[in-house]
């Protein structure tokens, strides 16, 4: 396998958490280049007006500390890995898709929490949705019990 690149989905739940150490290590296995993708939602980002924080200044701080938290999780997990940070505003699902297929990726990794009847209905899986519609391979790294 060539020019493998793998598109990594981070956030700072703890099945990401172990997705991304995953990643890092087939990343490693295969020789490839890493994409770590940590989506900011900017709806999220409301701010306080009345203590002088706007919406803006709000999402460029939560973007501000993603691109920290994927600096840390390359600084743990990438040892030796060529990798690339991405930390895109948008709806996570419809931003990684977007961002594999112009990154070209050859492998999405995401975590999955395991969420089960009525949390699974109402919360959804953006790891599901993404298996679905993605156009190159993804690998669904299951909390577990640990």
């Amino acid at each position: 396998m060539k020019n493998e690149r793998i598109l990594i989905e981070a956030d700072d739940s703890p099945s990401s958490l172990k997705a991304v150490k995953y990643g890092f290590q087939l990343a490693g296995r295969l020789k490839a280049k890493v994409g770590l993708i940590g989506v900011v939602d900017g709806a999220l980002a409301i701010g306080n007006v009345d203590a002088g924080v706007f919406p803006e200044q709000a999402a460029f701080e939560m973007k501000k500390s993603m691109k920290e938290f994927l600096e840390h999780m390359v600084k743990n997990y990438g040892h030796g890995i060529d990798a690339e940070l991405f930390t895109p505003e948008g709806e996570v699902k419809e931003t990684i898709l977007h961002l594999a297929k112009e990154w070209d990726a050859t492998l999405i990794v995401a975590g999955t929490h395991g969420r089960k009847g009525l949390n699974r209905l109402l919360m959804g899986s953006v790891a599901e949705s993404i298996l679905r519609d993605a156009h190159v391979p993804v690998v669904v790294v299951p909390m577990g019990k640990e």
